[in-house]
């Protein structure tokens, strides 16, 4: 296939009128054609533009390679639908985290652009929202990821696809063999780099600042904005970073080892064998929902790993050496994190949580029973939940925080302890989980934040209270303001201060906003003492 380049339009595109009017229909003109966008039904004077191609739909001879660019095309698009989800299992309608029965494709390389600008001119900071879910589900086009009210503040925000599972990430030596790079298995990072290109080469038009750049991002887009912070290769690009929920700063998979490892036992699960261009060819001719099948008995197919070209070194040393993206960083976690993201777990005994505590702290792992002894007595399931949550996301959040301050950055390290109403965040129509009215029954859960940050408690969920809107309008400002400077704070907004690891102060988000020492402090200070042992 012919390597597509990029281009501008032709004359006859370029002289086409680009209107620009704030809460009205507008066009924009980007690298591959025009868009028509509609006035926002959530906030006023914000223009939503959806299913904007940003890269080449990543098919056949496309598949496991990095993205190319947008196919050019003539005349208007109507940017009025949110592009198809990338390909994913569907997964139960009993979790939290349902997203019930998605228009899924391999052509998914879509983002949607929510602006209040005025005129193109009016370089505001741009805000670009990469969605969790494991690196396995999710996509850009939610409700509750609706940046019409953060837009509404001054901000541009960008929400995007990027491919999942075995599509994104599948790592094989055959495909490391074929590659430029001698690289392979971190796609799905390469269509958030695309993601990047495309603002700095079309933002503008919308209004906004190609060099005021935001990156954020929860869960698995936690860990996937602190990889692209790590990467050299967003160097100038990025100008801040977000991380909700992140999992990377511990990430220590490689290439050679886990990724090709991984990626062979999918092929042979598909019924393929060998490292050769037969195999692969193989490969990229097996239909898209037997790879998801395959999913489902042989693993993801992978995840993000050190790839020596992406990500060439652990996150930790990445982050810590301050070689490149010398940028701020906002940073936190949820105080129950795991109590959503295993609400559905039956419960276990002592036993099987002493085999957990096994498989993760190995020689510490009768140190961390006894220091959870009293947990463990009331329920070894909770135990496990809080356990994992302090080793986990908290302590993440807490070293990224630690290690770009150490390198002479800022960092403002939160820690959201609010305990949302329990809702099915991502499917409107079957809001209510429990049949309870949304009560507060998960503390504060995994995601539990992200309407909140979207300031969209008034399109998602249910139970919300004055409290609960008062919080999200001061965490949107923070976010906004953030984006805009680098730094949260503003005026009539408590004050948050930058990190400081000596003191361990952080903002806690809670119906009162104050500074306090990290309320797990001592057990993630355990948690990074036995982490940097065993590195």
């Amino acid at each position: 296939m012919i390597k597509l380049k990029r281009i501008v339009l032709t004359a006859f595109l370029i002289l086409l009128p680009v209107h620009f009017v704030s809460g009205e229909v507008s066009r924009v003109s980007t690298e591959a054609g025009i868009y028509q966008g509609y006035s926002s039904q959530h906030a006023q004077g914000v223009t939503v533009f959806q299913g904007i191609a940003f890269a080449a739909p990543p098919v056949r001879d496309l598949r496991w390679k990095p993205p190319e660019p947008a196919i050019p095309f003539a005349g208007v698009r109507q940017a009025d639908r949110v592009g198809p989800a990338c390909w994913q299992a569907r997964n139960s309608d009993a979790s939290l985290y349902a997203r019930g029965d998605l228009n899924r494709s391999e052509d998914c390389l879509y983002l949607n652009v929510f602006t209040g600008a005025e005129n193109p001119g009016d370089e505001l900071p741009v805000m670009v929202w990469f969605h969790g879910g494991g690196n396995t589900a999710g996509h850009g086009g939610p409700l509750i990821f609706d940046g019409s009210n953060l837009a509404e503040r001054g901000a541009i925000i960008v929400t995007a696809n990027y491919r999942l599972g075995a599509f994104g990430f599948l790592a094989h030596p055959a495909l490391t063999d074929e590659s430029e790079q001698n690289t392979s298995g971190m796609y799905g990072i390469m269509d958030q780099l695309e993601v990047l290109n495309w603002v700095q080469n079309n933002i503008e038009g919308f209004g906004g600042d190609p060099n005021r750049v935001t990156i954020f991002g929860q869960s698995a887009g936690g860990t996937d904005v602190c990889i692209l912070m790590s990467s050299p290769l967003t160097e100038g690009k990025v100008h801040g970073v977000i991380g909700q929920s992140p999992g990377c700063v511990q990430s220590s998979s490689t290439l050679a080892d886990d990724g090709h490892l991984a990626g062979e036992r999918f092929a042979g699960a598909l019924g393929i064998t060998g490292t050769d261009a037969d195999a692969l060819e193989a490969m990229r001719n097996i239909p898209p929902q037997q790879i998801i099948s395959a999913m489902s008995t042989a693993g993801s197919g992978g995840g993000p790993v050190i790839d020596g070209y992406v990500l060439p070194a652990r996150p930790y040393d990445m982050l810590g050496s301050g070689t490149q993206n010398r940028i701020p960083v906002m940073v936190g976690g949820l105080a129950d994190e795991y109590f959503g993201l295993q609400h559905l777990s039956p419960a276990i005994s002592e036993e099987e949580l002493n085999s957990y505590l096994d498989r993760a702290f190995g020689n510490y792992a009768s140190e961390i029973k006894a220091a959870y002894a009293d947990e463990i007595a009331d329920s070894p399931l909770d135990a496990r939940k809080i356990i994992t949550g302090d080793n986990g996301f908290i302590l993440s959040s807490r070293l990224w925080g630690r290690l770009v301050e150490e390198r002479g950055d800022d960092a403002y390290v939160y820690y959201f302890s609010r305990q949302p109403p329990v809702f099915r965040l991502y499917v409107p129509a079957m809001t209510d989980l429990n049949n309870d009215g949304g009560q507060r029954t998960l503390g504060a859960y995994h995601s539990g934040e992200l309407a909140y940050v979207f300031n969209n408690l008034d399109l998602v969920g249910l139970g919300w209270n004055a409290a609960d809107q008062q919080l999200s309008d001061t965490l949107a400002d923070y976010w906004v303001n953030f984006a805009r400077s680098g730094n949260p704070n503003g005026p009539g907004l408590p004050e948050w201060p930058t990190y400081d690891p000596n003191t361990d102060t952080v903002q806690i988000l809670d119906a009162e906003i104050r500074s306090a020492v990290h309320p797990r402090k001592a057990e993630l200070d355990r948690m990074e003492r036995i982490f940097l042992e065993r590195r």
